[in-house]
């Protein structure tokens, strides 16, 4: 404010700071009045793990980092010349306007729409699943948007990850944001001095079978620990599949699980399709998808998701209850829990939430479960340095003389016991290096 006068200034920093205690207070209250202390208390001590791993930040192969830079740009280049090639011009894939005078104007496709919501109306677009479309309709048009696709892809590569801004210690530091999803998962972002980037999604690279596919690069081989450490990586197996086993209690399912069969192939005779089929099939299916949602994803039938979806619910009657019980506890209460106690309160049209209401339950569940491991980790082994959350992983370095003693650390203090009548502990698997995060095997 200009022109304030000392008393002012007062004034404003006083009722500022008094207006924060009486919400303080009310959200106390509430919290009281829910019965929701526990959840509370245990995210008020997630800022100390937290603000550690964003003072530390992690250590970049600065070398490595330019030379794949290099390469990136090579293959842009390449793309841009078979643009200019093929087009006998110019293309930036990143503009909307010169894409759409390409698609719409030039080569007179059908313009594809993008959904309105939130009061935005329907738009033209050539987003990723619009290229999609023109290619199933005109596959002439497939090797020029593959290569749009290939583009775009390095693009985001170069631009967000390989080229994010480094503090002025050659580090990369991120603000993690403890609130920053509805699940419980941490958000990342770039910090308050305009470095850093998102680092709960850096990419591990693409290796194609066929010569001609585009490979990229694995960003995680840049990020390498401190000379005298080792980089572990830690990852929750199979998180969310176990909780939605659980919480349908489903016998069968739980002991295969225990057993570490490949339960895709084991539902794959069930259902009578391929493995990759039953696994994309069986994620949708258990968290709601429909006959109709299933059969688009999955390019069948109706009738054929119908029926695959009978032969789902009779070998597996639990996952069936689930969905029931969820949605009267929905209709009732309009909220849904976990195991933890934890709440997502809905307001909407219940028969419209079903899906997003299953899914909450088991991705809330294993970023608790995540989370609870990195503060047992800060608080009990403070040699152990976590730099890193990747949603159900964890990402840090430990010194190298004591490789032994602290994977066992890292074993013991991921034990975090789900508390179902039959209680869940998912295992976790343990992956290290001493060359970068990225070469953890």
């Amino acid at each position: 404010m200009k022109h304030e006068t000392l008393e002012e200034r007062w004034a404003y920093n006083c009722e500022d700071c008094v207006r924060t205690l009486e919400v303080a207070l009310e959200e106390r209250r509430i919290i009281k009045s829910l019965g929701l202390e526990g959840p509370e208390a245990f995210q008020q001590s997630m800022f100390g793990p937290v603000l550690r791993a964003m003072v530390l930040g992690v250590r970049i192969d600065k070398a490595a980092r330019n030379r794949m830079s290099l390469e990136l740009l090579d293959e842009l280049n390449l793309r841009e010349s078979f643009f200019l090639s093929v087009l006998g011009h110019s293309l930036n894939p990143r503009s909307p306007k010169q894409m759409m005078a390409l698609f719409y104007d030039d080569l007179k496709q059908p313009v594809v729409m993008k959904r309105g919501k939130h009061g935005v109306p329907s738009r033209p677009t050539l987003d990723d699943e619009a290229l999609s479309k023109l290619g199933s309709r005109e596959p002439l048009l497939r090797p020029i948007l593959r290569r749009i696709a290939e583009y775009r892809s390095l693009g985001v590569f170069l631009g967000t990850f390989v080229k994010a801004p480094l503090d002025i210690d050659g580090r990369m530091r991120c603000s993690y944001n403890i609130c920053g999803t509805e699940t419980y998962r941490l958000s990342s972002s770039e910090n308050a001095f305009g470095s850093g980037t998102n680092l709960q999604n850096l990419p591990k690279g693409t290796s194609g079978d066929d010569p001609d596919d585009l490979v990229l690069p694995n960003i995680r081989k840049l990020f390498i620990p401190d000379p005298g450490y080792t980089f572990f990586d830690m990852d929750l197996d199979r998180a969310d599949l176990q909780v939605v086993v659980w919480e349908a209690d489903d016998a069968e399912l739980k002991q295969m699980l225990k057993e570490g069969v490949d339960i895709h192939a084991e539902n794959a005779r069930t259902l009578g399709c391929g493995r990759q089929m039953a696994k994309s099939w069986v994620h949708g299916t258990n968290y709601g998808g429909s006959p109709r949602t299933m059969a688009v994803n999955c390019g069948l039938t109706v009738k054929a998701a119908e029926s695959m979806q009978a032969r789902w619910f009779a070998a597996h009657p639990g996952i069936a209850s689930w969905h029931r019980r969820i949605e009267v506890q929905l209709r009732t209460k309009r909220y849904v829990s976990n195991a933890f106690g934890y709440r997502r309160f809905y307001f909407d049209r219940v028969d419209a939430l079903l899906p997003e209401a299953l899914a909450w339950i088991p991705q809330s569940t294993v970023a608790i479960v995540i989370n609870k491991a990195w503060n047992n980790i800060h608080y009990n082994t403070p040699h152990i340095q976590i730099l890193l959350q990747c949603h159900d992983s964890l990402g840090g370095q430990f010194p190298t003389d004591m490789l032994q003693v602290c994977v066992q650390d890292l074993q013991r203090e991921s034990q975090i016991i789900i508390p179902y009548e039959d209680p869940l502990i998912i295992p976790v698997a343990i992956k290290t290096s001493p060359i970068s995060w990225g070469d953890c095997a």
